[in-house]
């Protein structure tokens, strides 16, 4: 069990969502600095350098999880990419990338659920929101899979794409849709 000052660590199957470490910059920036991957990303910089790598897991480890917390997705032992769950006092979001190899292997879907479930069952949280830029139709079937359901749309910067405007699909899931689908895949 964890409290919200201690580093929520999360097992899946196949995957270990822990916190970052310095080891981690090499596969960060490589798969950061892919475009494939920053340009689906609100927040990345393109070309990614080793300085925002390390500005990046500076962060991460610096985050109050009572409030944010950013985990490293690992499979198999290697840093394979990104999940960053934050205003967990409040308007709590989530958002989340893997490196291009990682694609299409049905391991976001599994992150995105163990992230679920500890923040409606170990964080007691009632709603969880994200966005989605149009252009990511994969992210949108993960999402969609795991219960979230559309609620407008907006327009949001992506630093990657030179600070342009793109649109973005607002989601969000409830503790108890997302409980009731947990609960119903369990059942068949």
């Amino acid at each position: 069990m964890t409290t919200p000052n201690t580093f929520p660590v999360l097992r899946s199957e196949r995957l270990v969502l822990r916190e970052m470490r310095a080891e981690d910059l090499e596969r960060l920036c490589a798969y950061l600095g892919d475009f494939e991957v920053s340009k689906s990303l609100s927040s990345q910089p393109h070309p990614f350098l080793e300085a925002d790598g390390r500005d990046y897991i500076e962060q991460a480890l610096a985050n109050n999880t009572a409030e944010n917390v950013t985990w490293a997705i690992e499979l198999d032992g290697q840093y394979c990419g990104g999940f960053k769950a934050k205003e967990l006092q409040g308007a709590a979001s989530v958002g989340y990338w893997l490196g291009r190899e990682h694609w299409g292997k049905g391991l976001m879907s599994e992150a995105l659920c163990v992230v679920l479930a500890y923040l409606f069952e170990d964080r007691g949280l009632f709603v969880v929101r994200t966005g989605v830029f149009k252009d990511n139709p994969a992210s949108l079937r993960v999402l969609s899979k795991l219960g979230f359901k559309i609620t407008g749309e907006a327009k949001h910067v992506c630093r990657a794409q030179n600070n342009v405007e793109l649109d973005e699909i607002q989601l969000q899931v409830t503790r108890n849709d997302f409980l009731q689908l947990i609960r119903s895949d369990e059942n068949s």
